[in-house]
């Protein structure tokens, strides 16, 4: 309610950077949860409820209250750190007389680069998942590409915010999903008759640079040929890892490739699969990579099929950032 506009809902619209300014925020943190600006007003009406005033804006969708945070997470309230930041002298940053800072013409309209390194970073609550579950194949050259999306594990405690978008062959309007905390969904995109006759390359984002992408052609070998993903413990350590599940429906083996596009200088790694057999393995991100994660799958039976996994887990605690 109060989220649509003709009919059609609008969502939360592009993200700005925020900064938070404060003894409980020091030390370089990022947060990636996702705020707007009614979260400064639930930041208030939380503080004022544990104030004992509780003071409710009436304003706020459900649905708006379900998928942006009340800023509260980008705090450590247990670990202030006090005292005056050391801040570089004026001369340091170009301008060393009393007076405005100065406002420079921009010579070009280059944008700047980002700053490198990673950060430390708030624990997010949520942990979205993804994948292309199955095609299904009708009457009159319809097809339909099935997709799953998940936000479920113990860190899941908000809901998780998907669009999935095509990137070609078809109307590239993004369509909308919340998954709720513990919750599934799924949907079809129709990538038959008239919505690229077969071939499809559709993107899944969700928070915190979650990304799933696929490509392929359902009329080539590659329809016979699927990878889902699952978040488990990983055996020995205890800590969490990413499993690939390689599927093949067709009546010959093929062999699937993993390879690692970030955060990992190894692989790839390679499973040749029997007909209408599957195989599993897992990466422990968490272990090695602070969580992080990009792998791409292909299949050496259809050069137009790939699957590409990025993301990060999550574990409840402190990370750092991508």
């Amino acid at each position: 309610v109060g989220e649509f506009l003709n009919g059609v809902p609008y969502g939360l619209g592009f993200r700005v950077p925020m900064l938070v300014i404060s003894p409980w925020t020091r030390g370089g943190w990022v947060s990636s949860e996702v705020f707007d600006h009614t979260s400064v007003l639930r930041f208030l009406e939380t503080w004022t409820s544990a104030l004992g005033k509780p003071a409710a804006c009436p304003n706020i969708s459900a649905w708006r209250r379900k998928v942006t945070g009340d800023l509260t997470g980008v705090f450590d309230f247990a670990h202030p750190v006090h005292g005056a930041a050391s801040l570089p002298a004026t001369s340091v940053i170009g301008y060393d007389t009393c007076g405005p800072l100065p406002n420079p013409v921009p010579t070009t309209n280059a944008l700047p680069a980002q700053e490198p390194g990673t950060r430390p970073a708030r624990a997010l609550p949520y942990q979205p998942a993804g994948y292309l579950d199955h095609l299904e194949f009708g009457a009159s050259g319809k097809i339909l590409a099935w997709f799953t999306m998940a936000n479920q594990g113990t860190p899941a405690k908000s809901a998780a915010h998907f669009s999935i978008h095509p990137n070609a062959y078809r109307d590239t309007t993004p369509w909308q999903y919340t998954v709720d905390a513990g919750g599934t969904a799924s949907d079809y995109f129709n990538i038959g008759s008239g919505y690229g006759e077969g071939k499809y390359d559709i993107s899944m984002v969700g928070p915190n640079r979650f990304l799933r992408r696929f490509r392929g052609d359902a009329t080539q070998a590659g329809k016979s040929a699927e990878v889902s993903t699952r978040y488990a413990t990983e055996p020995g350590t205890g800590k969490t890892a990413l499993y690939f599940k390689m599927a093949n429906s067709s009546a010959s083996s093929v062999k699937f490739t993993i390879t690692s596009n970030h955060y990992r200088g190894d692989g790839p790694w390679t499973y040749t699969v029997s007909a209408g057999g599957s195989t599993e393995d897992f990466f422990n991100a968490v272990a090695y990579q602070d969580g992080w994660y990009d792998f791409t799958v292909t299949v050496d039976s259809d050069a137009s099929w790939s699957r590409r996994f990025t993301g990060h887990i999550e574990t409840g605690a402190a990370s750092v950032s991508g």
